[in-house]
């Protein structure tokens, strides 16, 4: 057995879930994307069925300001911010040193034909338009040093709003064309598995 398949062998399921990104890119007045802007932010929403770092919800912005996130556990949403989500492709942009936490409770629907909205009292993420439904697996996605066995059914979406505290965050999500279809820095990642 190579040395891959054996790393691939001693993982253990690490999160069940799904999760939603959007990176939102800047506009001019009247709307239209910006070319070759970088995403002024990251937002990561995950919904956890069971996770070694535990369940439930939580909402995490990146911006290159800080980090934040939202949820009933403080310690469930660092975790998935420190393990998993600072090594999107997405977040790459934005240094996490620390994290800023805000108490939240959120209402999430998620609904694979249009999209996913999670509503808190505090801050909220919407992402719809739903493009295409394609399977993806990742059995060496990169953490940092080591790696992980990451696997979704992965939703591109057209549109994409975050809200903190009240205030819309400005600026759009793009779509471009990927090797196996449309790809955007809004979508949905529903029948997400990880293994580390």
């Amino acid at each position: 057995m190579n040395s891959s398949a054996t790393a691939t062998a001693r993982r253990s399921l690490a999160l069940l879930g799904a999760n939603a990104g959007l990176a939102l890119h800047p506009v001019d007045a009247g709307g239209t994307l910006l070319p070759g802007e970088p995403a002024s932010c990251f937002a990561s929403f995950w919904t956890v069925d069971w996770s070694r770092w535990g369940a439930g919800n939580a909402l995490l912005v990146a911006t290159l300001q800080g980090w934040r996130s939202y949820g009933t556990s403080e310690f469930f949403a660092a975790s998935l911010a420190t393990e998993l989500t600072r090594h999107f492709p997405e977040a790459a942009r934005f240094p996490l040193d620390a994290i800023s936490h805000t108490d939240d409770e959120f209402d999430v629907v998620l609904d694979a034909g249009q999209g996913f909205r999670a509503t808190g009292r505090k801050a909220g993420l919407e992402i719809s338009g739903v493009l295409d439904r394609r399977q993806f697996a990742a059995p060496n996605f990169q953490l940092g040093d080591s790696s992980a066995s990451l696997s979704n059914v992965y939703l591109p979406c057209s549109t994409g709003r975050l809200v903190e505290f009240g205030v819309e965050w400005p600026g759009a999500a793009t779509v471009y064309p990927g090797p196996l279809g449309p790809a955007s820095s809004a979508f949905v990642a529903v029948a997400e598995s990880w293994a580390l």
